[in-house]
């Protein structure tokens, strides 16, 4: 059951929306992120079987972290896709991806059945719909392919934490987030026939 954070807001920090949000922060995103929240998890993701991965697609590339990582593990092929111009330019300057495509993306610009994995780090807390979301990952993907989502923990959005960052010391900014239970990936992702691993 999908909820708007505002009714856990407990910071009441002044919101921006995602293009605007992600704009501002791009320039320090890299060095602020604390890779707790999705690197150091990654590491510790043992389904996937990375060597058998040669094309992926980066749905919410941001600045290219994730991109970086992924061809760290031995992936040849790697489309990103963000919403954020400053974010996509970022990614752009890393050099990992073969293309990064400025779009939504629940509606990318991209070929169907084409990738053996699709990932989403840290993006789907800001999407309202979540089932656009996997239906987008279900077109993207070849059969078999693998979909992983990784996210803002619901249980700090339900304290009333939301996705934040300083945009000058001591003026705090909230991008707006939205409360995805884990039943509802559960059953949205089954909704487009995709089997939980």
């Amino acid at each position: 059951m999908t909820k708007p954070f505002a009714l856990y807001d407990t910071r009441h920090y002044p919101t921006v929306d995602v293009v605007r949000g992600f704009g501002e922060w791009a320039s320090t995103y890299d060095q602020t992120v604390d890779q707790q929240l999705d690197l150091d998890l990654l590491t510790q993701l043992h389904m996937v079987p990375w060597p058998q991965v040669h094309r992926t697609v980066d749905l919410g590339c941001g600045t290219g972290r994730i991109g970086q990582w992924l061809r760290q593990q031995g992936i040849p092929q790697l489309h990103g896709v963000d919403c954020s111009l400053a974010m996509a330019r970022q990614a752009v300057a890393k050099q990992v991806y073969a293309a990064v495509c400025l779009a939504d993306l629940t509606q990318c610009p991209l070929p169907s059945h084409t990738y053996d994995l699709g990932i989403t780090v840290l993006t789907a807390s800001h999407l309202p719909d979540l089932r656009a979301l996997y239906t987008e990952g279900a077109r993207l993907l070849r059969p078999g392919g693998v979909f992983v989502v990784l996210d803002y923990h619901p249980f700090c959005l339900l304290r009333g934490i939301p996705t934040h960052f300083d945009r000058a010391p001591g003026e705090s900014i909230a991008i707006v987030n939205v409360v995805h239970f884990f039943s509802d990936h559960v059953t949205t992702g089954r909704a487009v026939n995709w089997t939980l691993v």
